[in-house]
C-alpha cells in the first residue's frame, strides 16, 4: 500500500538529489534572525554571473537618489536612467520610494550574491545595517559570516542576496530574478501588480505554496522579462476592508427601471452582508470575554494576521451569499445569438457575450436543478471554482457562469496543438488548483459538499491556464456525525461519470470525501499522461501497476515505464521526479479501500512538497 508519508519522503529525497534549479526557497526568518536556515541565502544557479536589479527604499539617511547612488558605489546617472528620474528629481524623492537598483550577481562557493563596500561605525551592529541600512537584503548573520573579528571603524563587505535566472527560466522570458525586501502590509497579489507579472510566477520562483503568507524583513524573488520598474500608484493599503464585497454586474437593460432595481438588490446585499458579519463575531466576542477570560499574548511586527478566528464568525461567513444577476431571456438571445448553432460549446451550453465580457450560458433541466446549484454557488466564491454570475427564470431556466477560454481538461489533452501548450509547470499548476478547489468544498463550506461529479471535463481552464471545477448539480451536502468523521449514505442510484466512480461507490453505492479523492486521481494520471479515461475499464488504474507497493524502488524498468506513460507531448521536458511523485499521489488516491486513500487535506500537504 502507497502511503502518503512515504510519498512525502521519497519526493524529498528527489528533490534533493535533482539538480538546483535558480527557483528559490523562500526564507520566512526576518532579516535579524541569527539562524541560518533554507533560504537564508539564495543557492547558485547554472548561469553566473549576471546583471540583475534589487530594490531600495528611500529612508531618512537615504532620501536623495545621490545618497543611495553612494551607498551601492553606482553612478548618479545610470540610477537616473533605469528609474526614469531626471536630475531635477535626485532630491525629490520620498521615504519609502523604492528605487531599482542595479548589481552583479555573482557566485561564492555555493551562496549567489553581489558585494557592496560599507564604512561600519561604532555605532553600526551588524543587525542594524542588516535590516536598517540595507532593509533586509541581507541577514545580520549573513553579513557576520562574510565579516569576522571586529569590523568597527573598518569597511565592511556586505553580501546583498541575488539570484540569477536558469535555462529553464529563460526558456520562460525570465530575464531577471529581482531581490525585493518584503515590508508591512505586503502581499503577493500586490507585489505582483507593482512589477506587473503573474502572481503564481512569484510563488514559484520562491518555492512556494499559492497563497502562502510572506513576512516582513524577509526577500522575495521577482521573475521579469524585462528591466524591472514599480508602479508607484500602487500602494499597500495599511487597514484593508474587513470583508469584499462582490459588486453586481452591469448588464445592457432596455429600461433604467431594471438598472435601479439591480443596484437596490446589491445595496440591500451590502448592508445584509455587513450585519450578517458583525452579528455573531460580535456576540462572540461578549461571551468569551465575559465567562471565558484569556491570557493575551501580543502579536509581533511579523504577524499578518490573527489566527484566533472564532468558530461562529467563519460560520457566519460560510453562510453568506451574494448577489446575481437577474437577466431577461432577451438580454441572453442577443448574448448567444438568439442560442444559434455557432455559439453551442457543449450539452445545452452556449457561449455569450454580455457587456464586452465572454460568458457561459447553461440551459438547465427544471427549476429544481437550477435552484440546487444557486443554492451552492452563491455561497462559494473562490479561484477554482467556475463563478456564477446570473440567472434567468422563465419557463425553462438559465444560468450564468463565468468562461473558461482553454475549455475543459479534457479537450486541452486531447487536441494535440492544446497539448503541447500544455508544459509540465502549467499541469502542475492545474494538479494544485483542483486539490485546492476539491479540499475547499471539504472543509471550508458549510455545509461541506461532496462533488461526485470530478472528472477532466468539469475541471475547466482559463485563458491564463488555471484551473476551476464547475459541474455542481450532482453536489451533495455532507452529514456529520460528530465534529471530525463524515456520516457515509448510500445512493439507490449511482450517479457520476464512469471511470471516475469509486469501487465501494459502484458496487454499494456508498458516497464519502473518499469517492472525490478517487476521482482526483484518475484526472491525476489523465494530466501526466494524457490517456483517456476508458468506460467500463481499469486502464488508467492499471497502467501505473509498475509502481512498487512495497516501496518506491525507482529500478531503470520503473523510470522506463514511468517515461512511457508520460503524455508523449511533452516531449520529455519535465522533472522526472515530480513526475514520479505525481504518479504515486495518484496511485494512492485510487486504492480499491476507501480507508487507504488520503484525504483531500494530505493531497494538499504533499503538493505543497512537489509544486
Amino acid at each position: 500500500m502507497v502511503s502518503l508519508p512515504n510519498i512525502i519522503c521519497f519526493c524529498i529525497l528527489i528533490f534533493l538529489a535533482k539538480t538546483v534549479h535558480s527557483r528559490q526557497s523562500y526564507d520566512k526568518s526576518d532579516c535579524s534572525s541569527q539562524s541560518q536556515i533554507s533560504g537564508s541565502n539564495y543557492l547558485c544557479s547554472s548561469r553566473f554571473p549576471c546583471d540583475t536589479y534589487v530594490v531600495y527604499r528611500a529612508q531618512k539617511n537615504f532620501q536623495s537618489l545621490s545618497s543611495v547612488s553612494s551607498l551601492f558605489h553606482l553612478g548618479l546617472d545610470k540610477l537616473l536612467d533605469i528609474n526614469k528620474m531626471i536630475k531635477a528629481d535626485a532630491n525629490n524623492i520620498t521615504i519609502g520610494q523604492e528605487i531599482i537598483i542595479p548589481i552583479r550577481c555573482s557566485c561564492t562557493g555555493q551562496f549567489s550574491q553581489a558585494i557592496v563596500m560599507y564604512n561600519f561605525s561604532n555605532s553600526d551592529s551588524f543587525a542594524s545595517v542588516a535590516c536598517g541600512v540595507f532593509e533586509g537584503l541581507v541577514k545580520a548573520l549573513s553579513l557576520a559570516e562574510e565579516n569576522p573579528g571586529d569590523p568597527h571603524q573598518s569597511t565592511m563587505r556586505v553580501p546583498v542576496r541575488c539570484a540569477c535566472p536558469d535555462a529553464d527560466d529563460r526558456r520562460n522570458g525570465v530575464e531577471y530574478l529581482v531581490t525585493y525586501p518584503v515590508i508591512e502590509y505586503d502581499n503577493a497579489d500586490l507585489i505582483a501588480a507593482k512589477f506587473g507579472v503573474p502572481e503564481t510566477m512569484i510563488w514559484e520562483a520562491n518555492k512556494l505554496a499559492s497563497f502562502s503568507t510572506i513576512f516582513p524583513g524577509t526577500t522575495l524573488l521577482i521573475p521579469t522579462k524585462d528591466v524591472p520598474f514599480v508602479n508607484s500608484v500602487i500602494n499597500a493599503d495599511p487597514a484593508p476592508s474587513p470583508t469584499e464585497v462582490i459588486p453586481l454586474k452591469k448588464v445592457t437593460s432596455s429600461t433604467e427601471t431594471t438598472i435601479l432595481h439591480r443596484q437596490l438588490v446589491l445595496g440591500v446585499g451590502i448592508i445584509a452582508a455587513v450585519i450578517l458579519m458583525i452579528m455573531p463575531f460580535s456576540a462572540f466576542i461578549c461571551i468569551r470575554r465575559k465567562n471565558h477570560p484569556r491570557n493575551f499574548q501580543p502579536l509581533s511586527a511579523r504577524s499578518s494576521a490573527s489566527s484566533n478566528l472564532s468558530p461562529d464568525f467563519l460560520d457566519g461567513v460560510s453562510k453568506l451569499k451574494y448577489s446575481l444577476v437577474n437577466y431577461s431571456l432577451e438580454e441572453l438571445r442577443i448574448a448567444t445569438e438568439d442560442f444559434n448553432k455557432a455559439s453551442v460549446i457543449g450539452k445545452a451550453l452556449y457561449r455569450g457575450r454580455i457587456d464586452g465580457l465572454n460568458v457561459a450560458v447553461k440551459h438547465m433541466s427544471s427549476e429544481d436543478a437550477a435552484r440546487h446549484i444557486i443554492s451552492i454557488l452563491t455561497k462559494i466564491n473562490h479561484l477554482n471554482v467556475l463563478r456564477l454570475e446570473g440567472c434567468c427564470y422563465g419557463s425553462t431556466p438559465y444560468l450564468v457562469f463565468e468562461f473558461a477560454e482553454n475549455g475543459s481538461l479534457k479537450d486541452c489533452l486531447s487536441n494535440a496543438k492544446m497539448s503541447k501548450q500544455l508544459t509540465w509547470a502549467k499541469r502542475m499548476q492545474i494538479a494544485f488548483d483542483l486539490a485546492v478547489a476539491i479540499h475547499y468544498i471539504h472543509y471550508c463550506t458549510k455545509p461541506a459538499y461532496v462533488h461526485r461529479n470530478i472528472d477532466s471535463t468539469s475541471a475547466l481552464i482559463t485563458m491564463d491556464w488555471r484551473a476551476k471545477i464547475s459541474g455542481f448539480s450532482l453536489a451533495k451536502p455532507l452529514i456529520w456525525s460528530n465534529e471530525k468523521e463524515e456520516t457515509n449514505w448510500n445512493e439507490s442510484v449511482v450517479v457520476g461519470t464512469e471511470g471516475y466512480l469509486a469501487p465501494e461507490y459502484l458496487s454499494d453505492g456508498i458516497a464519502s470525501l473518499k469517492v472525490d479523492v478517487f476521482a482526483y486521481g484518475v484526472v491525476l494520471l489523465e494530466l501526466i499522461s494524457a490517456k483517456e479515461v476508458t468506460v467500463g475499464g481499469n486502464f488508467l488504474k492499471d497502467s501505473v501497476n509498475f509502481l512498487e507497493d512495497a516501496g518506491f524502488e525507482t529500478s531503470s524498468g520503473s523510470v522506463d515505464e514511468l517515461k512511457k506513460f508520460m503524455d508523449p507531448n511533452l516531449e520529455g521536458d519535465y522533472q522526472l521526479g515530480e513526475a514520479m511523485c505525481l504518479a504515486l499521489l495518484a496511485k494512492a488516491c485510487i486504492q480499491n479501500d476507501p480507508l487507504n486513500r488520503p484525504t483531500m487535506n494530505d493531497v494538499l500537504k504533499a503538493l505543497s512538497r512537489i509544486v
